[in-house]
């Protein structure tokens, strides 16, 4: 395959992610797998991959356990269903739910790898999108959470979506170990009405402090690194793998925003991603039957951006309020034919959100704990195969008391955000 059609795939990547809508991504923002052949094995893949982009993603060292070089791209159909519910007791009782109109977001993923002919190197490139929300929600005078200011928040919109780009060297040091490390360039893109992240103003004198707009997205460039290494012992179908992604530091996103009055206003938000530590075990002594299980942990509390979810004295929003979490994925391939695979997964992650800081995550509701997933692979010649998956993410919700800029929790209160997901995907991938 000569450079220059690498080129010209790569290009049009970049091009489907830049074109890409936000997702509601589902273990917290972070996607749970990458492309249609991890994702129908629910994201496991660190100790054991079965294809270019998992392993680009979990596990820099798995590159070398491929079996030959490898190109592959995938897409993504996401369609989140989020709603939020909201009640008040005072000074009258009153309810109301109301459906985001997010629609389905698509989400590129491609991969490269490189084994080289008689030398213990391989190389390869990832460019995915790896991690994203967004919700949009009608002002809403029935549900007190979207009522008009000062009231409610009134209307809410977001968006944020995050491309990675995993330039990645492996080595293979004997005939079990390898040893692999990619440095990480990424690129966001956060859109948020209102910005609570900075402070109201009451620039028309009319007693009713409004939180400004920042409707029009801005992107933001971040870097990072992964170190992997990965065991293999082909004699007992033991493998294993283990790696560490570090935070992702990123530039402020900066918005040229006004007040009520239309005078300039700069607003800042220092929002990073989270560093997530992974180990993986595979098993392939069974005929024709892989297994495959991966432990991760996910440190959003030690993130900025995600730190204590509170208003500041400036009724500014402090934080989304997270914790970290750990994820366990569990997935199997058969093989049924020389020429047919079937996959399935299933993943489970703690919640991220605590019930009291419903509130404060109204504009990325990443609730979801439960994930199951299918997949096949049908080979259309010696060297290329057509992927297909489907995942959904169970509906789940968090439910707290409403806080409010000025009157903090309000008693007799309570707001609930509910999400699920569902993916369809399609892949395509050539041995070279």
């Amino acid at each position: 395959m000569s450079v220059l059609s690498v080129q010209r795939i790569l290009v049009v990547v970049l091009v489907s992610f830049l074109l890409a809508t936000p997702s509601a991504a589902q273990t917290g923002h972070v996607l749970n797998g990458i492309g249609a052949v991890n994702q129908s094995m629910a994201g496991a893949g660190t100790g054991h991959p079965l294809d270019a982009s998992g392993a680009l993603q979990w596990n820099p060292a798995g590159i070398t356990a491929l079996g030959s070089s490898q190109i592959q791209f995938s897409m993504e159909l996401l369609k989140p269903t989020s709603e939020v519910t909201s009640s008040v007791s005072f000074p009258g009782k009153m309810s109301g739910s109301t459906e985001s109109d997010a629609g389905i977001s698509p989400i590129p993923s491609f991969g490269l790898v490189h084994q080289i002919e008689d030398s213990n190197w391989s190389w390869g490139i990832g460019a995915f999108g790896i991690s994203g929300f967004g919700v949009d929600y009608r002002e809403d005078a029935s549900n007190p959470i979207l009522m008009a200011p000062p009231n409610g928040f009134g209307a809410v919109y977001s968006q944020f979506q995050m491309l990675q780009l995993a330039p990645t060297a492996a080595y293979q040091m004997d005939e079990n170990w390898s040893f692999g490390i990619a440095p990480t360039i990424n690129w966001a893109q956060l859109a948020v009405d209102p910005m609570c992240g900075s402070p109201p103003d009451d620039a028309n004198g009319d007693t009713v402090a409004t939180y400004p707009s920042a409707a029009q997205a801005d992107s933001s460039w971040g870097y990072g690194a992964q170190i992997g290494v990965f065991y293999s012992d082909a004699q007992s179908g033991w493998n294993f793998g283990a790696s560490y992604k570090t935070k992702q530091d990123f530039q402020d996103f900066n918005w040229n925003s006004t007040d009520e009055i239309g005078n300039f206003r700069r607003l800042t938000l220092d929002l990073d991603f989270p560093a997530i530590a992974s180990i993986g075990v595979g098993y392939s002594g069974f005929k024709d039957l892989e297994l495959i299980a991966d432990v991760r942990y996910i440190d959003y509390k030690n993130t900025d951006g995600f730190g204590e979810a509170k208003f500041n004295r400036d009724f500014s929003v402090n934080g989304f309020g997270w914790d970290s979490i750990f994820v366990l994925a569990l997935g199997l391939q058969y093989q049924l034919s020389e020429s047919f695979w079937v996959r399935a997964g299933y993943a489970y992650n703690e919640n991220p959100i605590p019930d009291a800081n419903s509130t404060f995550n109204l504009p990325a509701p990443a609730v979801i704990q439960h994930h199951a997933s299918f997949g096949l692979s049908w080979a259309l010649s010696n060297s290329s195969f057509l992927d297909l998956g489907y995942r959904h993410g169970f509906e789940n919700s968090v439910e707290g008391q409403m806080g409010h800029p000025t009157m903090g929790k309000v008693p007799g209160s309570s707001v609930k955000n509910s999400l699920s997901t569902d993916s369809l995907l399609l892949g395509i991938r050539v041995n070279f």
